[in-house]
């Protein structure tokens, strides 16, 4: 008797230790450390508008600046090799459409942008609502943003909704936002967008609209955000042409993209659908037309973002009669949420009189709520081994419907 207390008691503890650890590095995970210390000769600026050339110095061994407020600068800026910026909560710095940032670190002299507190979302980070070419974040950390701010939640938000902004951004590690690491509005322009490391973020590494992603290559690092993926949106019809490219990070599309003109997924990626999404391919408002052409070695995935059926809608052809429009060695599964009728994760729909055409091969189609295939024949073109040359699991209205 007395052992199997012993051996209780043992388990307690051991349980114990466990929730003790657990609770330790959520905390770590909230209360971050500092690596530049205040040693008192910190140059506080306490003034909320920067509206001639500033220059600020690596002035001394620990902080150089400490913000104390939302700083909007309509001038230019410019931050020296070294130096440490310090914000206090709450605060955070603005680059308006007049003025520029341009922080150019080294190697072995890094700019930090860093928060007192050393918790997450403590400061706003950085907007940038300027289209100016001095803006250049290189060789920078910027942790602990992402705070409260009308433009976003991140450590670097660049654009807004009525700002095209430009900004360059390169070797540069973003870290410990307490959402996105960075958000980059429709319009607006990551030039250099190169070996960074954006890591530790709450939220997604990048939330960008889809319009834009074309911009993003190789070569950047993603690792341990709470999201990890790069999460692409649309609030408007889509008129610029879409690519997603086979980057070492994976796309999540959000929302409803509706694209009017050509949107093509490169071989090799992996594209995860969010809850309620859909890809309308739009021939009635555009010429919208849909390209996923993967090979053998490189399949292209369109799941949904997590295992089941109906977590997303459909991947819908609009009266889009191009002939570019093309699924080759895809693996498309998890969608199918769809009420209207027979009409499936992959639907071919006649609107307004027009007509549409299709070619899918090599392709697996899973895990649909809805059929596989829709297809309103009537005025569509598709391939006629449609049937034979894919295969189909588990798609719960059938395999394809032909209207």
């Amino acid at each position: 008797m007395k052992s199997n207390k012993l051996y209780t008691l043992a388990i307690l503890a051991s349980g114990l230790m466990l929730l003790n650890s657990c609770s330790k590095k959520q905390d770590d995970l909230t209360n971050l450390p500092v690596e530049r210390k205040d040693d008192g000769q910190a140059q506080i600026i306490d003034y909320s508008s920067i509206s001639n050339d500033m220059v600020m110095e690596d002035r001394v061994n620990g902080v150089d600046y400490i913000i104390n407020k939302n700083v909007e600068v309509s001038a230019n800026l410019t931050i020296k090799p070294g130096v440490t910026i310090m914000f206090a909560d709450g605060a955070g710095l603005q680059v308006n459409e007049e003025g520029s940032l341009t922080a150019i670190g080294a190697v072995s002299n890094q700019i930090f942008f860093t928060s007192q507190s050393g918790k997450r979302g403590a400061w706003k980070g950085i907007t940038i609502l300027s289209n100016d070419n001095h803006n250049v974040l290189s060789y920078c950390k910027i942790e602990h943003g992402g705070g409260t701010n009308s433009f976003g939640a991140a450590n670097v938000i660049v654009g807004s909704g009525s700002n095209n902004a430009v900004v360059e951004i390169s070797n540069c590690e973003i870290t410990a936002s307490y959402k996105d690491g960075v958000v980059i509005s429709e319009g607006s322009t990551v030039k250099n967008f190169v070996a960074n490391n954006i890591f530790t973020n709450a939220a997604y590494p990048i939330s960008m609209n889809i319009a834009d992603a074309s911009a993003l290559d190789n070569g950047n690092q993603f690792s341990n955000n709470g999201k990890e993926f790069i999460r692409v949106t649309a609030d408007n019809i889509v008129t610029k042409p879409i690519t997603l490219k086979n980057l070492n990070e994976s796309f999540l599309l959000s929302g409803v993209i509706t694209s009017a003109n050509a949107f093509t997924i490169n071989a090799g990626s992996r594209v995860y659908m969010d809850n309620d999404a859909e890809v309308v391919i739009d021939g009635v408002e555009g010429a919208g037309y849909f390209s996923a052409v993967g090979t053998a070695s490189q399949p292209i995935t369109i799941s949904a973002i997590y295992n089941g059926t109906g977590v997303w809608n459909s991947i819908k052809f609009r009266s889009s009669n191009s002939n570019n429009n093309h699924i080759e060695y895809c693996t498309i599964s998890g969608g199918g949420m769809t009420n209207q009728g027979w009409e499936g994760m992959v639907s071919v729909v006649n609107d307004n009189g027009g007509s549409s055409n299709i070619i899918i091969r090599h392709s697996s189609i899973m895990n649909s709520a809805a059929t596989g295939i829709y297809i309103q024949s009537a005025n569509s073109e598709y391939n006629s081994d449609i049937t034979s040359s894919n295969t189909f699991t588990n798609c719960a209205k059938g395999d394809i419907h032909f209207e």
